[in-house]
């Protein structure tokens, strides 16, 4: 009999708040979430739906001092990080929890080469003399199969494809062996090949270092290949959470399904690509009821009023819609 995984990340009520000239722009309105250890957890939704700033208010590194935590509790192997102070959270940001970002070449500094960017992290972290510096770094290039990394931790980031960068940076967030790496939207700017090998690779080092990772992507395709469990946001919210196989197979909330249909497939021939009409309402002026509603086939008039609770359907998976409530 198998024991379940511990529990690398529990959140609780997330609320994170960006206090502008306009108003409160409310990106993340009280998610709860985990993520056990060696668990692929994806975060999709569409764009500015709060995936993003869900990644960077777990790290907390959101832009002050407009964005705030208003609200909820982080919990990291059992350390509130919330309560740490700056200098205590600079110490776990990068060798307890890492982040690949989306674009590679807005996260490498073109004027160091590789070696001298991973090499930051680890001087940081570990501490170690520089003899014994670049053996770590070329450990974290062959990590992420960067071939010759002898030669490549002496290049700059233009010097590289925008699949090695992306490998680059993904030695970067690895390069201390964290315990939970964030991936934001990494395989959006890669070709189908390349996207299919960094998929392949992250199951590699998954296996090799039973690191948690959080996958943030608006492309179920992508999520079929790698996640285990997925959560769906939409305005803020976390509509459903499933493991993937249900997800697909069983999805109950609308909007969960509308992006399922949106995926186009090669096993059947469409006249016309699958839409979800309208648009995701304003996070500075959200409608009372389910954010959802103006654009769901199938509202009902409290749908309009009154937020939906979340319902457990079954064991891990539960969805906040008023149709599965009655």
């Amino acid at each position: 009999m198998t024991t379940k995984r511990d529990i690398v990340l529990q959140v609780e009520d997330l609320q994170t708040t960006f206090f502008t000239r306009a108003g409160e722009f409310k990106a993340v309105g009280g998610i709860s979430f985990y993520v056990r250890e060696g668990e692929t957890f994806g975060l999709v939704g569409e764009s500015a739906c709060g995936k993003t700033v869900t990644g960077l208010s777990l790290l907390r590194l959101l832009p002050e001092p407009a964005g705030r935590i208003v609200g909820g509790k982080i919990t990291l192997d059992g350390i509130d990080i919330l309560k740490l102070s700056k200098k205590q959270m600079r110490e776990v940001r990068g060798k307890r929890i890492s982040m690949i970002l989306q674009d590679p070449m807005t996260s490498l500094n073109p004027v160091y080469t590789v070696g001298d960017q991973i090499g930051e992290s680890v001087r940081l972290h570990q501490g170690l003399r520089d003899d014994m510096v670049e053996d770590e770094v070329i450990s974290a290039l062959r990590l992420l199969r960067i071939p010759a990394p002898e030669q490549r931790l002496r290049d700059y980031p233009f010097q590289l494809s925008g699949g090695m960068r992306q490998r680059v940076v993904g030695s970067i967030a690895m390069s201390c062996r964290p315990r939970l790496l964030i991936a934001d939207e990494p395989t959006t700017a890669l070709d189908a090949t390349i996207q299919a090998q960094y998929i392949a690779l992250f199951k590699d080092i998954q296996k090799q270092t039973d690191v948690a990772i959080i996958f943030i992507t608006h492309d179920f395709g992508v999520v079929a290949n790698i996640c285990d469990r997925v959560a769906v946001m939409y305005a803020g919210k976390i509509v459903e959470t499933a493991s993937t196989s249900t997800i697909f197979k069983r999805s109950k909330h609308p909007y969960t399904s509308a992006l399922i249909r949106s995926v186009p497939r090669l096993d059947r021939k469409d006249d016309q690509l699958y839409s979800i009409e309208g648009q995701p309402p304003s996070l500075l002026n959200l409608p009372p009821g389910c954010r959802f509603a103006p654009r769901c086939p199938d509202v009902m008039d409290i749908c309009l009023k009154e937020q939906p609770p979340v319902v457990e359907i079954s064991e891990g998976h539960s969805v906040s819609c008023w149709k599965e409530k009655k």
